[in-house]
């Protein structure tokens, strides 16, 4: 498990305290991820605005609602998995005001790299950045958004499915291989002798 996670693991406490009304411990969960999910809700849209009233919302239903909420078993994983679905819901109806509706396949997934980014080392940063930049905009939504659970969020194999809807786990590592694996091959191309490192 890795410190991320251990830092959340404790949290399921928060949240059975939170379904009876506690207000510390909602003041706790709301602190610790309101930040992780807004960064989350971002690679979606870049209207903050929708996003901290999507954001908003969800944390005062489960505050009204916590009673007749189940117990979770991982409320890092359920708050993403409610916070995505809230954002598509949203790009959705946009979508139908401006022209059509996207079906959830369509949405988009921005993916940026920042210099303490773990996926690359730090040698040659700017040419590394503009290399890594181009390969990682030629992946699909879906393989960026993993790629993001996994690296920057550092989420199990098991989380990313369940934030992400599949069916099964190793459908979560395949999405992550398969990306990793295209970054790689398009480097290879881009960088010639150049090889970046790529974990």
């Amino acid at each position: 498990m890795t410190e991320k996670s251990l830092q959340y693991s404790n949290d399921v406490d928060h949240w059975a305290k939170m379904l009876e009304g506690d207000h510390d411990a909602f003041n706790i969960l709301y602190e610790r991820y309101f930040p992780m999910l807004f960064r989350y809700a971002l690679r979606f849209t870049t209207n903050r605005s929708i996003i901290k009233d999507l954001l908003q919302d969800l944390f005062t239903a489960l505050f009204l609602k916590g009673r007749e909420l189940p117990p979770v078993h991982n409320p890092r994983s359920y708050l993403l998995v409610a916070t995505r679905r809230k954002v598509i819901k949203k790009i959705q109806q946009e979508a139908k005001i401006s022209t059509e509706a996207i079906r959830e396949q369509e949405y988009d997934f921005r993916l940026e790299l920042s210099a303490d980014n773990a996926i690359i080392n730090k040698q040659s940063w700017e040419q590394q950045r503009y290399l890594l930049e181009q390969t990682l905009s030629l992946l699909t939504r879906r393989q960026k958004e993993a790629i993001y659970l996994r690296f920057y969020e550092e989420m199990s194999y098991d989380e990313i499915a369940e934030v992400m809807s599949l069916k099964e786990v190793k459908y979560a590592r395949t999405l992550v291989y398969r990306a990793l694996t295209e970054m790689r091959e398009q480097l290879r191309k881009k960088n010639g002798q150049h090889g970046l490192m790529i974990s």
